[in-house]
């Protein structure tokens, strides 16, 4: 055993470790509720949430360059606000992403089976556990093939949609738009981004962390931005929001009415490895939480072993899958995926206000970019605890 990870995430496998943690998030499965939401105006508060993101990233990345560590936004606050503010980070960061493990995972099962979605859940979570255990490395080496694998996948469906007869690309995205409506598709939509700060959570790993944490959040944020408005906007342009609404599985019901129908099937296979994807880069995350906190005894000793060889916090990992498994049982992908919204826009109202207290000197971007993600933060929590 040792106590502390050895750097080994070069720029490429940053950016693949980020990628990971984002496509696939909601892509496959936060279409339907949005569209309940707010109809084609979910296409604004994907647009709304992608600026909120944006605004919380460039505050990750400056402080990640900054304080290099194992730990996050809850190493973050116990350098800049102090103990009360670090383990408030640090508990909504564990319950937010260890829901959002748990809406991953019912999503890919809903994907493989309706009938079987929850034992298919397990599984991939299982699998997910047996990557990790054998350290960041490998976990960043897989992500690549993943993310090669569902773009892929995802520019056939494009390529399907488009080539199919009288889809409509006029979305009228303003029809009965509503703010509070907007605001509430938003906050949703915001889970779909939670991951482009994962490298902030590996900051002890990753080689030249000034430079590369930085570089890595935005380009992989940037493509992804990308990727989510184009296939929500074909998506919404190929089948109604009042289809879409009641869907557990929106990519694959689009795919169906194309002109590639045959190949619908891929569209099952792709959201299975880009959810699998995404739990990777997610499961090793929270434990790295876990990690940080037990070596400020704010949680037992035992969930800061790091395996000698693997260089994993496997004895945390373990854990954090036993948390997945009830929860797959106890919660639906929605209502998952709305909580976990709650508590990531909390632990991210932190990090903003963190960059805030920072001296001028030690920061890179604008105060005022804090700000609006302190702010918007705050108002998108606001009405998913309203709503």
């Amino acid at each position: 055993m040792k106590d502390s990870f050895s750097r080994t995430l070069t720029l490429k496998n940053s950016i693949y470790l980020g990628l990971s943690s984002m496509i696939g998030a909601g892509l496959f499965n936060n279409i339907s509720p949005t569209a309940k939401v707010s109809s084609y105006a979910s296409i604004l508060g994907l647009v709304i949430a992608a600026t909120v993101a944006t605004a919380n990233a460039s505050s990750s990345a400056q402080l990640a360059a900054l304080y290099p560590q194992t730990g996050g936004t809850y190493l973050y606050a116990s350098k800049v606000l102090g103990k009360a503010y670090a383990n408030i980070a640090g508990i909504v960061f564990i319950i937010g992403k260890t829901i959002s493990c748990i809406a991953i995972s019912l999503t890919v099962g809903n994907y493989l089976s309706s009938i079987y979605s929850k034992e298919f859940a397990v599984l991939i979570s299982f699998m997910i556990v047996l990557i990790s255990y054998f350290g960041i490395q490998k976990t960043a080496n897989i992500s690549r093939w993943f993310i090669w694998s569902v773009l892929i996948i995802l520019l056939f469906y494009a390529i399907s949609v488009v080539l199919t007869p009288g889809v409509n690309y006029n979305l009228p995205l303003f029809e009965d738009a509503d703010i509070s409506n907007i605001l509430l598709s938003a906050s949703i939509w915001f889970f779909a981004f939670t991951g482009y700060s994962r490298l902030a959570t590996f900051g002890e790993e990753v080689k030249n962390p000034e430079s590369i944490i930085p570089r890595a959040i935005f380009i992989g944020l940037g493509i992804s931005i990308s990727i989510y408005l184009t296939i929500s906007w074909l998506t919404l342009a190929i089948v109604s929001p009042v289809i879409l609404m009641n869907s557990k599985t929106p990519l694959l019901i689009a795919m169906d009415v194309s002109i590639l129908s045959d190949f619908s099937y891929l569209i099952t296979t792709g959201s299975a490895i880009a959810m699998s994807s995404v739990l990777i880069a997610l499961l090793p995350g929270i434990s790295r939480i876990y990690v940080a906190m037990s070596r400020d005894k704010i949680l037992p000793k035992v969930f800061s072993r790091i395996h000698k060889n693997y260089n994993s916090a496997y004895v945390a990992e373990v854990f954090v899958f036993i948390t997945i498994i009830l929860g797959i049982y106890f919660l639906d992908v929605v209502s998952a995926i709305k909580t976990s919204a709650f508590f990531i826009l909390i632990y991210y109202s932190i990090t903003n206000f963190c960059v805030i207290k920072l001296p001028s000197e030690k920061r890179l971007y604008s105060k005022s970019i804090a700000f609006y993600g302190l702010i918007m933060c705050i108002t998108l929590a606001a009405t998913l605890f309203i709503a």
